[in-house]
């Protein structure tokens, strides 16, 4: 623990707090601390998403992040892409003279990462920045994509997120003011750079109110955002797709020439699309290039499920910046007691605890990049592009839960409850979200009643598991 002050204390509402807390955004579990001026900082895990389900390294992370101390680690801004952040380092500050001052100004300046020994990045920290001339980023996006995934239970890897108060004038110290310096006059980092001028007008107090009312709490004296960790490699036009037509609803719509796309708008039964959308991706060079003529079918059954994931939320959650920005991570995958098992693969030689399950090696979709969404006025790609029209295929298990969510939402149930209080979001925001809602689960639904679209993608199937149980009706709850 460090010589600053911090304690935990479970906040069911902020304003009942024994203690002169900030005005936060969000309601959760909170741990303060102090900075050297004496301002009080916190990191809350805010408060589950009713009906969510949340692994035992969820809370283990969450709880992690809120041990982060940013006065005992060295902070570096981010140097690459187009939007602001700052990337914490823990070091052994005897190497420093007990200094993190000496390490950030020797190795914050080396580009993607900050290259010294024996450094470890548990996370960075995000917050939001909108502004003519910059990206758009929004720190809550980021913990309600990490919620709501919980939610729907998704294969693909969405990071934990927990929100997050600095003083704002030692961020503007630390950190903005040499972002400054290390970004001026790079003609390929002119978009990142106007995201730190925008952020030193804010926290210099030389920016408008509103724009210091989307970055600082109540007080003005603190930046706040979201602390998670982005891992994970990217993938190519297998599932990115091709990009050939640009940014904006182009490259989206080349998205959906990929083979899982393609798969999922097959008549075929589930198997037999995945083996035939393989060969009709490779058509396109590009794609043959990364995709290669031997991929297993049922990769791209898992990839199915991955976009089906992927589209909702970020139909959902009005998702500007999605091409481009999956990853992949290497898992093992088996079947044990009828349930799909996974765990990281390192390497190709298969364990030996694991050699009796026969696992199969696969690809685990990531996306980390989800802070392009929930904010009015951004851009929802997977709804101009028609993502969830003329689906063939869908997982009943995600299906009923988003019949579930948007006769929650509708009703302003507990999970509209939980976006207006305890995630911090607008009325305006929350409505937005339950009015996407009823919009997926109408167009799901009407492709369901017809018969076109299947509830008949179970990825888990292909491996050996029992198959989803459960009420698959098409006509599953919601308004």
């Amino acid at each position: 623990m460090s010589h600053f002050l911090r304690f935990t204390a479970i906040v069911f509402s902020i304003a009942m707090s024994a203690t002169p807390l900030l005005a936060a955004p969000v309601k959760g579990t909170v741990t303060e601390f102090k900075s050297p001026s004496g301002l009080v900082e916190q990191c809350i895990r805010i408060t589950p998403f009713p009906g969510a389900h949340y692994s035992k390294s969820d809370h283990r992370q969450e709880a992690a992040y809120c041990e982060l101390d940013v006065y005992q680690l060295a902070l570096c801004p981010k140097l690459w892409s187009t939007s602001p952040g700052t990337i914490l380092y823990q070091i052994d500050a005897s190497d420093y003279g007990e200094d993190f001052a000496q390490f950030e100004q020797q190795h914050c300046r080396s580009g993607h990462h900050a290259k010294s020994a024996a450094v470890h990045h548990p996370a960075t920290f995000k917050n939001s920045v909108n502004d003519r001339k910059t990206s758009a980023t929004y720190a809550p996006s980021s913990w309600v994509y990490y919620h709501l995934s919980r939610y729907f239970d998704t294969g693909v890897r969405v990071p934990v997120a927990v929100y997050r108060s600095m003083d704002a004038a030692q961020h503007h110290q630390r950190v903005v003011k040499p972002a400054l310096a290390l970004t001026s006059g790079h003609r390929n980092l002119k978009m990142l750079a106007a995201g730190w001028q925008f952020l030193d007008g804010v926290e210099s107090g030389t920016a408008s109110t509103t724009a210091q009312a989307a970055v600082l709490t109540d007080s003005k004296q603190q930046v706040f955002g979201v602390l998670l960790d982005n891992k994970g490699d990217r993938y190519g036009p297998e599932v990115n797709g091709t990009r050939e037509s640009g940014w904006g609803v182009g490259q989206n719509l080349d998205f959906q020439q990929t083979a899982p796309f393609l798969a999922l708008r097959s008549e075929l039964p589930v198997e037999e699309a995945a083996k035939q959308a393989i060969h009709d991706a490779r058509s396109n060079p590009h794609m043959a290039a990364k995709l290669p003529a031997v991929t297993p079918p049922v990769q791209v059954v898992f990839w199915m499920q991955d976009v089906l994931e992927i589209t909702l939320l970020d139909y959902l959650l009005g998702q500007q910046d999605r091409i481009g920005n999956i990853d992949y991570n290497w898992r093992w995958y088996w079947i044990e007691d009828g349930k799909l098992e996974s765990k990281a693969a390192h390497g190709k030689e298969v364990p030996e605890k694991l050699k009796p399950f026969k696992p199969v090696r696969l690809r685990q979709s990531a996306i980390n990049d989800n802070d392009a969404g929930v904010r009015a006025g951004y851009a929802n790609f997977a709804k101009k592009a028609g993502m969830l029209d003329g689906l063939r295929h869908y997982h009943p298990g995600l299906y009923q839960r988003l019949g579930q969510l948007a006769a929650d939402l509708e009703s302003k149930g507990p999970a509209y409850q939980w976006m207006v209080n305890d995630a911090g979001l607008s009325t305006r925001e929350a409505d937005a979200i339950t009015s996407r809602a009823t919009e997926a689960l109408g167009i799901l639904r009407k492709d369901c009643a017809s018969g076109r679209l299947k509830l008949d993608l179970d990825p888990a199937r292909y491996l050996g598991a029992e198959p989803f149980t459960g009420d698959i009706a098409c006509d599953t709850p919601g308004p």
